[in-house]
């Protein structure tokens, strides 16, 4: 099945049933509950009246003394005329209060009134003939064909009082038989209506799925979108806390997800290449509500933690969200808004979060800013001074602000949120890129679903890992203990002062500790960075089978992982010799 040229498969079918399970669940109860009552109803009323007494008698033209108008007792056609044209009075001779009132006191029936069993009596006239049908319903078989009986004989007694003429022959015997108790349909009432709201539970679901369809399978990233996914970062809504610096460090994190960002941020450290020192790009989405600010933030920590000089930009003017990731709150002065009026200086712009990663917030202000060519020389000013800068930028399907920073950005990170956006739209705004000429370096797939983030084998080769966690987590311990040592990352943000620079002391005793990290290193990396087989199986769980191109990009992160911090080593002085005696 397709819709618009995007195919529908079972699996997607199923997808959409399970996240609508609610609505499902909830129209199926709604369904059988009003069954329940529609049952119940038709029950009770059935069991006031659920018989019908029917018979049938003709209207002929003799007296009291049993003759006919010629005196004789076989009648003549002017009788049977004379029959038919007496059948209106007839009637309404049957069903006068006078009659009605007879039945009642003979019968004994207390509490009913002639409207009521006028009403309960249905006459009516047989082809046109002298021949009258007439049906009772009434609550018991036994006392309404008393009923019935008693009716013909009070008519037979009044009608010759009223019309001087006229009598009933019995034709048809009054017969009882069971009506309006419900049968199957009033019994199955329930039934149908639960299948009925279970059914449409199911075509909500599926109706969500046609009209919105969204990506709930990491591996159609490149088919439907031509995208290398260099990330997938998995759903955990306790991973970051509100009201709480991304900085400070978390006993509970899970390494998965921090595992996933380090992935990433290598990936596109090496996609950017190492020719130019200085790298500029941005992060954008199709809507709000993706993560696209959330990772900004953890690919420029990651990239910090490289040692990398990086400068995190919050560009998103219409709702800017990084320094709430970041700070307690921001200040006009130390925005990049007064920078932009030429109210403060870049550095006093500027907040120092570490000694690697500096943050430029924005505040929400009613006019966004534009992107005109001082926001561009401010950027380009910027970009020269480190060794990435990172543009948290509007989502290109919302503003088209996100498409002007290609005069400044090597390229855009582009982040989809699993389950959010709709693939019409998600393609549309890949296209409004590739149109602008915006080099798109790859895709982060955010808030997965734990059981769709690796295959059945990855699942069961990462369950055996986790024996050995503390012995495969120890291979990017040294360049990434700021994130993993929580005395690091808590003292980088505890010396810090009032403005957010931190202080003297505090880059004194931040460098002190990093050169305890770096000496530390030495041995650790000797000891277990010579084994590419251990790296690979960590890279096996810090990147996801789905986030893999081919075997040189496994290779190129093993370079980047191994050798990369033997030169970090060995220019923080450690020797040559020293590092490779302690393989011994």
């Amino acid at each position: 099945m397709t819709n618009s040229g995007i195919q529908i498969r079972v699996s997607d079918l199923l997808f959409a049933l399970q996240k609508k399970w609610a609505v499902i669940v909830s129209l199926t109860i709604v369904g059988l509950i009003f069954g329940l009552i529609l049952s119940g109803m038709t029950y009770v009323q059935s069991s006031f009246q659920n018989y019908e007494i029917a018979g049938s008698y003709a209207v002929t033209t003799r007296n009291s003394n049993g003759q006919y108008l010629n005196g004789n007792n076989s009648a003549t056609n002017n009788d049977f005329h004379l029959a038919e044209d007496m059948v209106d009075a007839v009637i309404y001779v049957i069903q006068s209060d006078r009659v009605m009132k007879a039945v009642i006191n003979d019968e004994g029936l207390i509490g009913t009134t002639p409207d009521q069993l006028r009403n309960s009596l249905i006459i009516s006239q047989h082809n046109k003939t002298q021949i009258l049908e007439m049906k009772l319903n009434w609550r018991t078989a036994e006392e309404g064909v008393m009923i019935w009986n008693s009716i013909l004989d009070n008519t037979r007694r009044i009608l010759p009082e009223v019309l001087q003429i006229g009598n009933l022959s019995i034709i048809n015997e009054p017969s009882a038989a069971i009506v309006g108790a419900g049968g199957e349909s009033s019994r199955n009432t329930w039934m149908i209506l639960t299948v009925l709201g279970f059914a449409a539970g199911v075509g909500y679901a599926v109706m969500g799925l046609l009209m919105h369809p969204t990506l709930n399978n990491i591996r159609d990233v490149e088919p439907m979108f031509g995208l290398e996914t260099i990330g997938v970062i998995p759903k955990d809504n306790k991973h970051f806390r509100k009201k709480s610096s991304l900085l400070v460090q978390d006993e509970n994190q899970p390494s998965e997800i921090i595992q996933n960002y380090s992935a990433a941020a290598y990936i596109l450290r090496n996609r950017l290449g190492t020719k130019d020192p200085h790298h500029c790009f941005f992060v954008t989405s199709t809507e709000n509500g993706e993560g696209k600010s959330t990772v900004a933030a953890n690919i420029a920590i990651q990239l910090s933690d490289m040692e990398h000089r990086t400068l995190l930009i919050d560009f998103d003017t219409r709702n800017p969200s990084m320094g709430s990731l970041f700070l307690n709150g921001v200040d006009y002065d130390r925005s990049l808004n007064a920078l932009y009026r030429g109210e403060i200086t870049e550095d006093e712009a500027i907040t120092t979060l570490t000694g690697y990663l500096d943050l430029l917030p924005t505040v929400l202000e009613q006019t966004a800013i534009p992107m005109d060519n001082t926001v561009v020389e401010l950027i380009q000013r910027l970009s020269e001074k480190y060794e990435y800068v990172i543009l948290d930028s509007a989502p290109v399907g919302v503003a088209s602000e996100a498409l002007s920073l290609s005069q400044v950005a090597d390229g855009a990170l582009y982040v989809i949120g699993y389950d959010k956006a709709a693939i019409p739209e998600i393609q549309s705004s890949l296209e409004r890129l590739n149109k602008a000429g915006i080099r798109v370096l790859g895709c982060v797939v955010n808030g997965v679903q734990s059981a769709n983030n690796f295959t059945r084998d990855d699942r069961r080769g990462r369950a055996e890992k986790k024996r050995n966690n503390k012995k495969e987590d120890t291979v990017f311990q040294p360049e990434d203990a700021s994130r993993e040592d929580p005395s690091v990352t808590d003292l980088l943000v505890k010396n810090t002062d009032g403005s957010g620079k931190e202080s003297s002391a505090g880059k004194k005793q931040s460098r002190k500790e990093q050169k305890t990290r770096k000496a530390q290193a030495a041995a650790t990396v000797s000891s277990e960075a010579g084994s590419k087989n251990v790296m690979e199986d960590l890279l096996q769980e810090a990147v996801p089978e789905q986030a893999r191109t081919d075997q040189e990009t496994m290779d190129a992160l093993y370079q980047i992982g191994v050798e990369g911090k033997k030169e970090k080593i060995a220019a923080e002085g450690v020797s040559e010799d020293s590092y490779s005696g302690s393989n011994h």
